[in-house]
This record gives C-alpha cells, structure tokens and sequence, in this order.
C-alpha cells in the first residue's frame, strides 16, 4: 500500500502545476525536501505536506489580498519589488533579459545594475581595493577553513577599518556593497586572488583560484552567478532586508544574512557560497 504521506516526483510536479525541472530546483533551494523512494534507488519520494504548503504559497502568491490577511503565517511575505520580473517563462532584471545579460555583463556589472547605481558610478564601484590586507586574510585562513565562517568573522574587522561603511546614502551603501563583494571574493577565491590585479573581474579570480588550468570556467562561474544573483525573498535575503530596515549598515545587513543562512544550510540546504556574491 502506498504511503500517503509522500508523493512521487511526476505526483508532485502535477500538484504544483509546474515541470519535473522546476520541482528538483525547489528541491535544491531547500522549498520542500525529497528522499530515495523504497525499492527504486533512482526515484525520490516528496512530503506531501511540503507540497501542500508550497501550492498555497504559490496561490497566496496569485492573491495579493489574501496574502496580506496571512501575514508571515507561511513565511511568504509579499513585498514589491523592483529588482526582478518573471514572466511568460523569462526572468529580467531591471527590465533586461537575464539570460541577454549573461552573454556578455560581468557579475559587477549585474549588480550595478540590481543596486541602481547612477550612470557615473558604473564601471567604476568595484575600483577599490580589499577592505582586509593580505596579512589579516592570511591569518582568517589559518583560523578556519570553512568559507561562512571566515566571512563572519572577516566582516566585523572590516567594518571596524571600514569608517564610510557606516554611511546609509544610496551612493555610499552602493560602495560598501561593491567593497564587501571584493572581501567575499578574496576569501572565497583563497590564495587564487592575490595572483591577479584587485580590479580584475570576479569570475576571473574565482576560475583562476579553483580551475587554474581550464580558462573556459570563468564564463561558468560568470554565468552562475549573474543567473543567481537575486534571491527573492529565501531566508537570507529576507533577514537581510529585515535588518537593513533598522537603519543598520551593510556590514552588519550582510553578517545578519550570513547567519540565517548558516542556520538555514546546518538544517539541510547546500550552502551556496558563491551565490552570497551579491
């Protein structure tokens, strides 16, 4: 007798009215969890109380009135944004087509574009240096090898040398944004950052840091994170702007996502390094 508690994958999809494709994304964001079906290594069985939830979301979602009777009941608040806009199967960015961007735009250049940035500022926001000297990343890699908590422990003591960074103009959150980034950069890409100028483009670095010898990763990890540089409203993303909303600034907006998101991966989701890029 089959198990009512669990739905198979094409049950699932059904009931979600989305492809098999779309499903196994929901699965990798952590939206609804999966586990080898009995008897059929190859299959994965789904909660049916995880797809319940996640279909009311989606109609709550359809429903702008009835989610804002709901409140947070489900954790899916509905806030406007102006950032991105999926429609008839396309996702844009600001208006672009994010898939138009990726053939050319540069992560920085994405996130010129998702923060605003005036004309004048663009091309030139990423044209600062590491906020941390080789010397103190040294000595964080030393202290731990696991990437968030290098990042947690890297933004304090930026933030500490970092006097502009407790500066909440538009211009010059836009700034401490693209110092951070650099941070990120430098200690996610490890030793493999040192070895390039500090203006070289992000996906450089990183290829260069973890696939020294294949130069075509660069546009992978290029596009990657252009694709994935809007998190919608997951945990991190949502306490991010929870806690940029008390006046806080990026240095501390950017620890208070890290930790929701480390408390988010510890309870099963991957941890997407990378993707905290922007």
């Amino acid at each position: 007798m089959a198990d009512r508690r669990f739905l198979s994958a094409a049950e699932a999809a059904d009931a979600l009215a989305v492809t098999r494709a779309t499903l196994y994304a929901y699965a990798s964001r952590g939206q609804v969890h999966s586990e080898p079906a009995p008897g059929d290594p190859k299959a994965r069985r789904y909660h049916r109380d995880d797809i319940e939830r996640l279909r009311e979301r989606k109609e709550l979602r359809r429903d702008p009135a009835r989610a804002a009777e709901r409140g947070l009941h489900w954790g899916s608040p509905v806030l406007p944004s102006g950032i991105t806009l999926i429609q008839d199967g396309a996702l844009y960015y600001r208006g672009h087509d994010a898939l138009k961007l990726v053939e050319a735009a540069t992560l920085e250049s994405v996130a010129e574009l998702l923060w605003d940035a005036e004309a004048s500022e663009r091309g030139r926001l990423f044209d600062q240096p590491c906020p941390l000297t080789p010397r103190q990343l040294a000595r964080l890699r030393r202290d731990t090898r696991d990437p968030i908590a290098m990042l947690q422990v890297a933004l304090p003591l930026a933030a500490a040398q970092d006097a502009a960074g407790h500066d909440l103009r538009p211009a010059a959150v836009r700034r401490t944004g693209a110092r951070i980034m650099r941070l990120f950069t430098a200690i996610v890409a490890g030793n493999g950052f040192r070895l390039g100028a500090t203006t070289e483009p992000i996906h450089k670095l990183l290829q260069r840091a973890w696939a020294p010898r294949n130069t075509a990763v660069a546009d992978v990890i290029r596009t990657a994170l252009i694709l994935c540089a809007d998190h919608e409203l997951n945990v991190s993303a949502f306490t991010a702007r929870c806690v940029a909303s008390a006046g806080s600034s990026p240095y501390d907006t950017v620890s208070a996502a890290l930790a929701a998101l480390k408390g988010h991966r510890h309870g099963g989701e991957s941890s997407r390094v990378a993707a905290l890029l922007v």
